[in-house]
């Protein structure tokens, strides 16, 4: 019973989710976003790969115009991958990540489920030349079952690592970007229903969200065997994101089972002497922004980072389609929430896309529901554009 109980836990954090030469098409042209749910930013590379979440669909939007790069001559252009595509995503990809390797290829990692075995990684490299193929290393095979759920992925770019959630056995591994191996000190045991995680480069830590406990996880990329801190959020989560300044860390979290978003400062040397700097509740009015009602729909996941005015954000995707910010000032003193109205009937996927200082400059989030990427400038949370 308790394994049935943890599976389904596991599945509601899923589910709540030839040469050819390049040319682009503008966002009007047509409609090459399906089911779009996941979206994974090289900010190395500067590429914006978008992953549906059923139909084999990959895309890949360049972020200077925010149009979809389809490949091909004319009438026969293509996105990256589509459902006439030999299938080397997963059957239903729900999460995915992506980082930079040498030769420009920028190599991605997907889980999902479709059928067993469930507890793989697959890996894809993209460049230019060669274009999407299944990786060398693919599939990276997580230890334990076949029927296993995969939830939380997230990389250390510099540290060349790649992480991976297991909600069936409450470990977090670690494997080596390259090579597919995994790390000496892996797997890491946070225990209960691991789910959906970030990592901050400046701290150089992670964080793991967590449905079965009221607590978040931290592990240090650079010291895995001291094994994982927790810090005591109140809420069972359904994400969590981390982002540091020369003030502190804040740690940012989603709830899994109530329609909460809270903030915390964290403590670094004593996670115990951490602060609740904030929260918001669902349809409350006494909330101090400016309308009631302030989050009508239910809010799903997470990301943060630092801003390039000083300031640090926090980024909620939400239900209707709208994106939820939490403003910080640089001293970290006091938040400020807002949020982007758009409308875009659900919010999945999201991710930053950063300058070269690491500020974010623009938020890219998937829309399924409505079948497109909404862009926005974390800035003055103002809306930028849509892609279909």
């Amino acid at each position: 019973m308790k394994s049935a109980l943890k599976k389904c836990i596991a599945l509601f954090l899923i589910l709540g989710s030839g040469l050819l030469a390049p040319a682009c098409t503008s966002n009007k042209e047509k409609d090459n976003l399906q089911f779009p749910a996941i979206v994974a930013i090289d900010n190395v590379l500067r590429r914006v790969f978008v992953i549906d979440n059923q139909f084999n669909g990959l895309n890949l939007i360049d972020p200077d115009t925010n149009q979809v790069i389809l490949f091909g001559e004319g009438k026969n252009a293509e996105s990256l991958l589509n459902d006439e595509d030999p299938q080397i995503l997963p059957q239903f990809p729900s999460n995915g990540v992506v980082t930079a390797m040498p030769g420009e290829v920028s190599r991605l990692f997907v889980i999902g489920g479709g059928g067993a075995p469930q507890n793989q990684i697959v890996v894809l490299d993209f460049d230019f030349v060669n274009l999407i193929r299944t990786a060398n290393i693919s599939p990276i095979e997580v230890s334990g079952s076949a029927t296993d759920t995969l939830v939380g992925l997230a990389t250390d770019v510099l540290g060349g690592v790649v992480f991976v959630s297991n909600a069936s056995t409450g470990a977090v591994h670690a494997y080596d970007v390259t090579s597919g191996v995994e790390l000496a000190d892996s797997p890491v045991m946070v225990g209960g229903v691991p789910g959906r995680m970030n990592f901050d480069p400046d701290s150089g830590l992670l964080v793991v969200s967590n449905a079965t406990a009221e607590t978040v996880d931290i592990l240090d990329a650079n010291d895995l065997a001291a094994g994982s801190r927790t810090v005591n959020v109140g809420i069972f989560t359904r994400d969590a994101a981390l982002a540091t300044n020369a003030s502190g860390s804040i740690l940012f979290v989603s709830a899994s089972q109530q329609n909460i978003a809270r903030a915390f400062r964290l403590d670094l040397n004593d996670l115990a002497n951490s602060t609740q700097i904030f929260e918001l509740l669902p349809n409350a009015p006494t909330q101090p922004v400016p309308i009631p009602n302030f989050v009508p729909g239910s809010i799903n996941f997470a990301k943060a980072g630092n801003l390039s005015d000083g300031r640090m954000g926090g980024f909620y995707t939400m239900s209707t389609g709208d994106l939820l910010e939490v403003d910080l000032f640089s001293d970290l003193s006091a938040a400020a929430p807002a949020i982007t109205s758009v409308g875009a009937i659900s919010g999945e996927g999201l991710d930053t896309l950063l300058n070269g200082s690491g500020a974010a400059t623009k938020v890219y989030y998937a829309s399924p529901g409505l079948g497109v990427v909404t862009v926005v400038d974390p800035l003055t949370n103002g809306f930028i554009d849509q892609i279909p």
